[in-house]
């Protein structure tokens, strides 16, 4: 009895939430190194502190590891659900799909549900505007990969070019 209230516990505590995201990100690193002979080192700068990080912040740290992926799991279960065969019907698709969608969902919104003050809302506008900021904002020589989206997608593209 008191393991199955500890796994409700932990499940109303989103612990597989967290633990597949985590298990993402360290999935997409070992596969980098193997690939490509070395990951890029991601320094949170969190330690012991814990304090919000902004929405594009977020971005920039998940994108190529979940968010990109992600979106191709979800376009994949969008085709099968529309050129898949299945005699059983939605349940059968819902039973051979629950955990990819759970994946998904995983992967796209952990970084914002386990966001210290995530859920504030002055700190949602704040985040959107600052999002907005940096997905408007040109890059070009000089400009830093953190004040506009252009500059990180071509800092990114250099990683991976030389990585290869």
């Amino acid at each position: 009895m008191q393991a199955v209230f500890s796994f409700i516990t932990m499940q109303l505590q989103l612990c597989s939430v967290f633990f597949t995201f985590s298990l993402g990100t360290r999935t997409h690193y070992f596969g980098r190194t193997i690939l490509h002979g070395g990951a890029k080192y991601r320094a949170t700068g969190r330690g012991f502190v814990v304090r919000h990080i902004k929405f594009a912040e977020n971005y920039r740290l998940y994108s190529r590891s979940h968010f990109v992926k992600a979106l191709e799991v979800a376009l994949l279960l969008i085709v099968y659900i529309a050129y898949g065969y299945t005699d059983g019907g939605a349940v059968s698709f819902v039973l051979l799909t629950l955990s990819s969608w759970f994946l998904v969902i995983s992967w796209l919104f952990a970084p914002y549900i386990f966001n210290p003050s995530g859920f504030e809302w002055q700190k949602t506008v704040e985040d959107f505007d600052d999002w907005t900021s940096w997905l408007l904002y040109k890059g070009g020589v000089g400009v830093k990969g953190d004040d506009s989206w252009e500059s990180w997608w071509d800092e990114e593209q250099v990683y991976h070019c030389d990585a290869n």
